[in-house]
């Protein structure tokens, strides 16, 4: 667990703390939110808030490490300014999540009736 200690002081290579543990951790948890839902529907409700819970911890976890990892990076100045938007932008995602989380009957009813929209459209007729 030294990575963790070492990501969160920023001594791990920029590349590593945004790629590897920031994108990748992210899209797990998306990945795990979407098959939760996949699974169990709306009534998961509950559950994806814990699973979001866990995200948060998550993000505000690698939102440090990225900063500071950024904050000593020896190279090119443009990466370490895209890795802080990067990271920055993800706070809009996090907010998103949280969004369609607390709306997610009404969220999961507009996008079957779109689905189904799409497919009455795309069927050949007789």
């Amino acid at each position: 667990m030294r990575w963790i200690r070492a990501a969160w002081l920023g001594q791990l290579p920029l590349w590593v703390t945004y790629w590897i543990l920031g994108v990748g951790g992210n899209m797990s948890f998306v990945a795990l939110l979407l098959a939760t839902y996949g699974i169990a529907g709306p009534e998961a409700q509950p559950l994806l808030w814990g699973l979001y819970l866990g995200s948060l911890i998550w993000f505000v976890f690698i939102f440090g490490a990225i900063w500071r990892a950024a904050g000593v990076y020896p190279g090119r100045r443009l990466w370490p300014l895209l890795a802080r938007l990067g990271v920055s932008i993800g706070v809009i995602r996090m907010n998103m999540e949280a969004w369609v989380i607390a709306n997610l009957p009404a969220v999961a009813q507009h996008f079957t009736a779109r689905w189904l929209e799409a497919l009455s459209v795309s069927a050949p007729v007789g």
